[in-house]
């Protein structure tokens, strides 16, 4: 029996770019792109028929449905809406009689942006929120409790499809500058930018997958930073008058800090930081990854 190598070449092929999606490397929506190249299989049969071997029907019609069907089941699929569409819904908590509050985001994958919001704007918390059509709709909560206010804003994960839980939600989210301010965030794979330079924020913890975190925090006031995360690059941004002590897992592949931070144990830390009132204390836990300090 003559041995055919245009499946076993095309499976391979859609399985390689299969990992890539999984691995966010490549996004799903080159599905809908890849079709374009059906060509290139009557170019490989011409091949294999040329060398004298054959190519059987049953070949066609895998490498068919493969290259035909997929973008259209992604699209027109019976068991979710289309993925690669999206919804958005607006976040707008007023910020009342607050005087303080902690803000929860809970979502399966996710880029997210936390600012500050206008110096007189009347809200606690301000922005869009960007899913996925496949994906279960976010969820926003405000609660008050012992004259905290509280905001959970989560996701809850879709698993119909495998992929799903690799189609990022896009949070851009702007929090007021007027009142303490506690952030936890909890994710998958992500994104994540927060900017602490105009926010009173006293305490951020960040539990994620793999990520790429940046972190610019703010000269104001005395912030407490605790990030768990897998392998991931992270970045954080102190300002020059912002005494500060970072404590960095030995697991963490590489660190490089800059020269005002001085190496004691696993800590890096300024000259002023035993004297300072506020400052910033850090503590970053990574199974691996990368850390700049600046």
């Amino acid at each position: 029996m003559t041995k055919t190598f245009v499946g076993p070449a095309i499976l391979i092929t859609l399985g390689i770019v299969f990992l890539l999606n999984n691995f966010e490397i490549l996004p799903w929506d080159i599905w809908l792109s890849l079709w374009k190249f059906w060509p290139v299989v009557l170019i490989l049969v011409g091949v294999e028929i040329l060398l004298g071997k054959n190519a059987s029907i049953k070949t066609f019609v895998i490498l068919g449905g493969l290259i035909f069907l997929v973008p259209i089941f992604l699209s027109y699929n019976p068991f979710t809406n289309n993925p690669l569409n999206t919804d958005k819904i607006r976040v707008e908590e007023s910020l009342g009689t607050s005087t303080k509050a902690k803000i929860n985001f809970d979502f399966p994958t996710s880029n997210l942006k936390i600012s500050a919001l206008d110096a007189d704007s009347a809200f606690l918390a301000e922005g869009d929120i960007t899913y996925s059509e496949a994906a279960k709709e976010p969820e926003v909560e405000k609660l008050d409790e012992s004259g905290q206010t509280i905001i959970n804003l989560s996701q809850a994960f879709e698993g119909k499809l495998p992929f799903i839980s690799n189609l990022k939600t896009v949070l851009d989210i702007f929090l007021s500058q007027k009142i303490p301010l506690e952030i936890f965030i909890k994710t998958g794979a992500s994104s994540i930018n927060v900017d602490l330079s105009s926010l009173r924020i006293e305490y951020l913890e960040i539990n994620s997958g793999a990520s790429n975190i940046g972190i610019k925090l703010t000269e104001d006031f005395g912030q407490k930073i605790f990030i768990k995360t897998g392998a991931s690059t992270i970045s954080i941004e102190i300002p020059e008058n912002l005494a500060a002590k970072i404590i960095v897992d030995s697991q963490v592949k590489s660190v490089n800090a800059a020269d005002r931070f001085k190496k004691v144990g696993n800590s890096y830390q300024t000259e002023n930081y035993d004297k300072s009132v506020n400052k910033a204390d850090i503590e970053i836990k990574a199974v691996a990854g990368s850390v700049e300090i600046k």
